[in-house]
């Protein structure tokens, strides 16, 4: 074998040795994990309150309006 093939059979060896070791690990998504309770349709909103930009503490009743309020949670994978 010349040193350029098995330099090539080397790496080779040592990529497939990889994938192995790592396709033999669970993986796990973010949908298998449970990180908030299931509020039925319908639910009431706990109580939620939180400072605002200028530090008064504002709470769910007072932000939605006659119409009501859209109030989205997104869960990043940065937590």
């Amino acid at each position: 074998m010349t040193q350029k093939n098995q330099s090539r059979f080397c790496v080779m060896r040592s990529l497939l040795l990889t994938l192995t070791l790592l396709g033999s690990f669970p993986v796990s998504t973010a949908q298998d994990f449970a990180w908030a309770p299931d509020f039925p349709v319908g639910a009431s909103v706990p109580e939620i309150s939180a400072q605002d930009q200028d530090g008064n503490v504002q709470l769910f009743d007072d932000l939605k309006g006659e119409k009501g309020m859209l109030l989205m949670m997104s869960r990043s994978f940065d937590w």
